[in-house]
């Protein structure tokens, strides 16, 4: 029990080490709201790992020690059933529900997994009725092991049903387990891929920038690269998270509209609120910045009038609203290059859909004069 209470304790170390950046400075963590705290840390810990090598071993021996002690504290006993004798009847009525689950997932239930149906369905049947015959001589060699008198002689017990039922029971749940194990690695690599998508297309579109700017105003560049650095050490260092505190990526977001305001600036009208960011949310990093960029990278307007770029954040009752808007000219026709362009929306949309299924609504509505994003997230 100390191997898992300490392996358990491990896992715990690993998600705080993971948090221990600058995130984790501004985070409840060392504030005085402890149930926050305590939320953000389970959100960030990976269950499945306790049902996966090597804990999935100490999973399953404290799972049937909790039957063995919901057993012994919660069924009735007559007076002469007590001390080892509660023991043993409990200990053999565990092993009753083990054995008949272990030898369908172990033995069984890989045959079906292979699509080989028949031999299954075989195997089953041959497994039933090995059990209903053999178990009681086991579960009674069992009972010899304790210095009793008073013992169940259990080639009198009805088991054929506690077998059949927890060879379904026990194929049903490990099936789901491992969809849900299986799910969740394929949604993690998905994200890392995505997540690693987004970096060298940041860094490409500014170094863009950075180059047209080198070519007109050398005189801005300083201030363009000490912003470069700032937004570059937040994807580098602070993205390896799975969430961030709401404020940094806020912080990040505003860092890179200072830099789009030196490049651009008077010529373009470039609005950035923010309302309600006191807050101790979290939110997968690099998320809304895709929105802002994309409105720098395809704002326009008609002859005469002023681009513009507004960007708006309200956050309420655990919701998150973003609205950006820019400006378009009605008469202009942008190249269409499918082998390049579209990977900031496209990756915003699959990140959201894997990150905050059912949490969040995306509007994208395009006008002729005037392109608009809405996006409401429930962080909760």
């Amino acid at each position: 029990m100390l191997n898992v209470a300490s392996l358990v304790m491990n896992e715990f170390r690993v998600v705080m080490k993971r948090s221990s950046s600058k995130a984790i400075g501004s985070s409840p963590i060392f504030g005085d709201k402890a149930y926050i705290s305590f939320l953000w840390v389970m959100k960030q810990f990976d269950w499945t790992r306790l049902f996966t090598k090597p804990l999935k071993v100490y999973t399953q021996l404290v799972f049937w020690v909790v039957v063995f002690l919901l057993y012994m504290v919660l069924k009735e006993y007559p007076a002469r059933m007590m001390g080892a004798t509660a023991v043993c009847n409990v200990l053999q009525i565990t092993l009753e529900l083990a054995i008949p689950s272990y030898s369908q997932n172990l033995l069984i239930l890989p045959f079906f997994k292979r699509r080989r149906w028949f031999l299954g369905a075989v195997l089953y049947l041959v497994q039933i009725v090995a059990l209903i015959y053999s178990l009681p001589y086991l579960l009674n060699a069992v009972g010899l092991l304790f210095p009793i008198n008073d013992r169940v002689d259990w080639r009198n017990e009805h088991i054929a049903f506690s077998v059949v039922a927890f060879t379904i029971m026990a194929t049903m749940f490990k099936l789901g387990l491992d969809r849900v194990i299986l799910d969740k690695q394929q949604k993690e690599n998905e994200l890392r891929h995505l997540k690693a998508q987004l970096n060298p297309h940041f860094l490409f579109n500014t170094l863009n920038n950075l180059y047209g700017l080198s070519v007109i105003e050398s005189k801005k560049l300083p201030g363009l690269m000490l912003k470069l650095s700032e937004l570059l050490r937040y994807s580098l260092y602070d993205t390896n998270q799975n969430y961030v505190a709401v404020n940094k990526e806020l912080d990040y977001i505003s860092n890179y509209i200072e830099l789009e305001r030196i490049r651009l600036s008077d010529k373009t009208d470039i609005q950035f609120q923010v309302a309600g960011a006191d807050t101790d949310l979290y939110i997968a990093p690099l998320l809304l910045i895709i929105f802002v960029e994309n409105a720098f990278k395809h704002f326009s307007s008609a002859k005469g009038q002023t681009s513009f770029v507004h960007i708006n954040v309200h956050i309420e009752n655990n919701h998150l609203k973003l609205k950006v808007g820019n400006s378009v000219d009605p008469d202009f026709v942008p190249k269409v290059n499918k082998s390049k362009g579209g990977l900031g929306l496209n990756n915003a949309k699959q990140r959201l859909d894997l990150i905050y299924p059912q949490q969040y609504n995306l509007q994208m509505i395009k006008e002729p004069t005037h392109f608009e994003v809405n996006l409401t997230i429930d962080l909760s």
